[in-house]
């Protein structure tokens, strides 16, 4: 029995399968180690899986946001072994989940665009070592992501930059100054809660601030990373993540302009990761 795991900042995706038994999927909290402690995140699991689940489980393939250096895959794998005591546990950063998802075996260029945001160039089997360094974090970097639009339209927001209809509709939803530092300022999690306003976003998407905001920020992404990239017209760009997802048409658009070929916008890469280790079994 394996289990894979696909673990942003906000959710973590679940698959507990073998050739033999229908896939059992799951969900719980993105489990971070930037922003959780190894007992959280075995805590987190242990309430996820049953204890019968758990005994028969001899492979966990996780992948995750943040698990980018060694120190940090270490906190989850000795997280993950507290639970799957008997199970050899692998730990990847999720950039490589997303690379296998979308391209499988062929060389293309890999995009999250989720909660936070990131980019590979994919050769088939490996990632290519990047020059420059991307996946800096949200306070840094994080172009295009939910994060990134968030912080925008907070910022336009506190500003009073935007349409007086969009500034209302907003109020009208509770929102203050007040509520806005106390949750990106003195919590945790101030990434998770900037991402939250993606929903908003989506749902106005029709009004043209909106639509300009979300372009730009597609924009920002693109010539920031993409174009870094010397292949990036001649090989695809693939995207993972909900704002590829939701937000295709504005995608699509600013791929264009630059005369980039999008293959595939996929938007949770479990079930790709699930297939691919099932028929390594």
């Amino acid at each position: 029995m394996i289990v894979v795991a696909d673990s942003g900042s906000t959710k973590t995706d679940w698959i507990l399968v073998d050739k033999n038994r229908v896939p059992k999927s799951l969900s719980s909290i993105g489990l971070n180690p930037w922003h959780h402690s190894a007992e959280t995140i075995t805590n987190t699991v242990k309430g996820t899986f049953s204890e019968d689940d758990i005994s028969m489980v001899t492979e966990v393939y996780f992948y995750g946001s943040g698990s980018s250096t060694d120190d940090k895959k270490k906190i989850v794998y000795h997280a993950l072994k507290l639970v799957f005591k008997n199970a050899n546990v692998n730990v990847e950063h999720d950039l490589i989940a997303s690379a296998i998802a979308c391209c499988g075996d062929a060389e293309g260029l890999a995009c999250i665009l989720g909660t936070g945001s990131n980019i590979c160039h994919w050769t088939g089997t490996q990632i290519e070592e990047q020059v420059p360094f991307f996946g800096i974090g949200y306070i840094l970097g994080d172009e295009a992501s939910g994060c990134y639009l968030g912080k925008q339209l907070i910022r336009d927001f506190l500003y009073c930059s935007m349409p007086s209809e969009i500034s209302n509709k907003l109020k009208e939803g509770g929102l203050t100054k007040d509520i806005i530092i106390e949750k990106v300022y003195s919590q945790k999690g101030a990434n998770v809660y900037l991402a939250s306003f993606t929903y908003f976003i989506y749902e106005n998407k029709h009004e043209s601030y909106i639509t300009q905001l979300v372009l730009n920020s597609f924009d920002d992404f693109f010539k920031t990373h993409i174009i870094k990239f010397d292949k990036y017209q001649q090989i695809p760009v693939n995207f993972v993540g909900s704002i590829a997802f939701l937000f295709q048409d504005e995608l699509n658009s600013i791929a264009n302009k630059y005369g980039v070929t999008v293959q595939t916008i996929i938007k949770q890469p479990i079930d790709n990761l699930m297939a691919f280790h099932l028929n390594k079994l």
